[in-house]
């Protein structure tokens, strides 16, 4: 197996797969070097000690210490290897495999950010202009994108790259499984804060199924966790029955050419949602 480079990576959970697996865990070692020298006796002294005798050379003793820490990567790839060694991970599934909750899942395709995560950070950047604008809710997300405060919302998260703590919806197309699948990317375990920006792209998820979403009129999931994400319980109810409608005012004003299919308020079957522990 090659050696994986992830750009995403919730190493507690990982961990804890391998310790459930029983799997072997490369661990810091504390290494102890013992190394012996003589040391000889001085031609220049006396050769003779207090009792008459000639000094003899002497043994010394050097001792070190260090830590041997295993790489992040090699750790990594060799736990995922073990897993899939001991069929702990479905692989590339098709239509043919049989799913439950909580299995654990390796799949490719070309990921996207949704229309509901995009929607999600201007919802949370709403969240903070509450806290200094004038007027109610609805003249908030009535926003001018020329007013000063927006303007520097926006700025700090599109610009600075600011990375927000709101977890983010990904689209997996391309992908051997019939169904749609999406992956749910926690915001605090990307490698480093600019690698938000590389995960649309191909790419492989690593991750446990948290949802298995069915066709027909039962077969949809609420994207609230994605949306509204931070806000008080009554907010989200209020604001989730106008949800469609500010997600199309939020991609009218900002000119974003989205799928028409794509995730506003809602997931529809069938579908299958991803707990990402490893994009790579």
């Amino acid at each position: 197996m090659a050696l994986r480079s992830p750009i995403y990576l919730d190493t507690e959970t990982l961990l804890s797969q391998a310790e459930y697996y029983d799997i072997e865990v490369p661990r810091q070692a504390e290494i102890v070097e013992k190394t012996v020298s003589k040391r000889h006796r001085d031609e220049k002294a006396s050769v003779q000690d207090k009792a008459g005798d000639e000094l003899a050379d002497t043994d010394v003793e050097h001792q070190s210490t260090y830590s041997l820490k295993p790489r992040e990567k090699a750790t990594v790839s060799k736990v995922i290897d073990a897993l899939i060694a001991d069929a702990a991970i479905k692989v590339n599934p098709d239509g043919n495999t049989a799913f439950n909750k909580d299995d654990l899942i390796e799949i490719e395709g070309n990921a996207r950010i949704t229309a509901a995560s995009l929607a999600g950070k201007m919802f949370f950047i709403f969240r903070r202009l509450m806290d200094t604008a004038e007027g109610d809710l609805e003249s908030i997300f009535n926003f001018d994108v020329e007013d000063v405060p927006v303007v520097e919302q926006l700025k700090q998260v599109y610009l600075r790259n600011e990375l927000l703590p709101v977890p983010i919806l990904l689209e997996l197309t391309g992908s051997s499984l019939p169904q749609k699948v999406y992956v749910n990317v926690r915001p605090d375990h990307f490698i480093d804060e600019a690698s938000a920006d590389r995960i649309e792209s191909e790419m492989r998820v690593l991750g446990s199924i948290s949802r298995l979403i069915p066709t027909g009129d039962e077969g949809y999931l609420s994207a609230e966790e994605w949306l509204l994400y931070g806000w008080e319980h009554m907010m989200r109810r209020i604001l989730m029955t106008q949800v469609d409608d500010i997600v199309k005012n939020l991609a009218d004003q900002l000119d974003l050419n989205l799928p028409a299919e794509d995730v506003h308020a809602s997931i529809a079957g069938p579908a299958v949602v991803i707990n990402a522990i490893a994009l790579y």
